[in-house]
């Protein structure tokens, strides 16, 4: 009977400690989807169509909301286990909200350029939503100044005095 509780505790061990080694699933861990976005994102640093620069950006904004809205990882195990069993790590070659926002500023330069301002405000909102995250500070502050320039812009005070 001891013996018999000792190869359950010892292959829950063995199970648990396999289990922690494996790395979370998201939206992007496949090879063939990640290259599709890395495509999209080097078609949206290479292109000049406004609505090319779009549909790249929101193609990736919506690759990045996808992947953080996964479930994280459960190892379903006693409770009194648990506490001995860290999640791993998820662990990227790139940052797919990183490649949306820098999409996201590109096209909405590129639609201020072409004096497309409804569309420029939408993109550079888009990358408003990462603003408490201190890794896209630089994506929010770029997209802040662009859409503040924008304000400034559409200001425009006549007079016409007789």
């Amino acid at each position: 009977m001891k013996t018999t509780q000792l190869i359950l505790a010892s292959l829950l061990i063995v199970v648990a400690g396999c289990q922690t080694g494996q790395p979370v699933k998201t939206a992007v861990i496949d090879n063939g989807s990640f290259m599709s976005l890395w495509g999209t994102y080097s078609r949206c640093q290479s292109s000049t169509g406004i609505d090319q620069l779009r549909e790249d950006a929101l193609a990736l904004t919506s690759a990045a909301n996808h992947s953080l809205a996964q479930e994280s990882f459960v190892l379903p195990l006693p409770g009194k286990l648990e506490k001995f069993v860290a999640a791993p790590a998820a662990r990227f070659a790139v940052d797919v909200k990183a490649m949306a926002a820098a999409c996201s500023l590109r096209a909405g330069s590129a639609a201020v350029e072409a004096g497309k301002l409804d569309v420029a405000k939408d993109l550079l909102r888009n990358v408003l939503n990462y603003q408490p995250q201190a890794e896209y500070a630089y994506y929010t502050l770029q997209a802040k100044t662009l859409l503040s320039e924008l304000e400034t812009n559409l200001v425009e005070v006549t007079l016409n005095l007789p």
